[in-house]
């Protein structure tokens, strides 16, 4: 089933050439490259990105790791520091944090893919970890928050109070204002993903991956991604499924414009 539901990916990553993508529960088979996320995606739509892997958990039942991802295209390049490889935090259990820098239009430009533990609870403490991480990092290479992206699986919204005070900190804005008036076309955790539905159940559909991006950016377009499937038969047979979906949830994807960061907004950052 991996290979299908690569198949599935590829085709979308094809179609839409991002320049920037975040992936969250990249598999690879402990031992054997071919059977990897990165390997089968990398010979295809991404055989010209560049890649920064944290790995963050290993699983012996299936022999397989888990890694979260950052892809980039030309123009975005890494730089060839050591920091560039990018930087780990565990967030509670199976929640996980990765920082990396990328080089954008003579700027860096700072991606944080975050994985929050798969139940938030405790008043979304983690958000608050989460921020803090942001703020030592933009502080470490002075780089103000318009040249910030956050992006991944964060249940919540601003009506949580850390929540808020991530966003109103770093001058964020969630990258869908504007894009769901239709809340349906906009869910990318629900019960109508089959694999959702036979991994998690009748949970009410909620939109828990996003993008945010700096108050000043321009958004040109904002939408669910990744939610075509393949209807053929054999998945019903042989896993009891009606559809074969990419992936457990949806993404997202946007089309953006970043600001770039004056002089005197870098000093700020301290």
């Amino acid at each position: 089933m991996r290979r299908d539901r690569l198949e599935i990916i590829d085709k979308d990553l094809r179609n839409s050439q991002p320049d920037l993508i975040l992936f969250q529960e990249s598999m690879e088979r402990i031992g054997s490259s071919a059977e990897s996320d990165r390997k089968i995606l990398g010979a295809g739509s991404l055989s010209e990105y560049d890649w920064r892997q944290q790995q963050i958990g290993e699983y012996g039942d299936t022999q397989e790791a888990e890694s979260l991802v950052v892809a980039a295209s030309a123009p975005l390049k890494f730089p060839t520091t050591m920091d560039s490889r990018g930087e780990t935090w565990a967030m509670g259990s199976g929640g996980y944090l990765m920082a990396t820098t990328v080089e954008y239009e003579n700027q860096p430009l700072v991606i944080f893919n975050v994985q929050m533990p798969p139940s938030v609870s405790g008043g979304y403490v983690w958000y608050t970890f989460v921020q803090e991480r942001i703020l030592a990092k933009l502080r470490k290479e002075q780089i103000c928050p318009k040249r910030l992206i956050v992006g991944g699986y964060m249940p919540g919204d601003e009506n949580v109070r850390r929540f808020a005070d991530l966003l109103g900190s770093l001058q964020l804005k969630d990258a869908s204002a504007g894009f769901c008036q239709i809340a349906s076309r906009c869910y990318t955790a629900t019960p109508i993903n089959d694999i959702f539905m036979a991994t998690v159940g009748e949970e009410t559909p909620s939109r828990v991956d996003k993008i945010f991006v700096h108050q000043n950016s321009n958004i040109y377009s904002s939408s669910r991604y990744l939610d075509d499937s393949d209807t053929s038969d054999h998945y019903v047979r042989d896993f009891g499924i009606n559809r074969l979906w990419p992936s457990q949830r949806f993404g997202w994807k946007v089309q953006v414009r970043l600001a770039r960061c004056s002089s005197s907004e870098i000093e700020q950052v301290w």
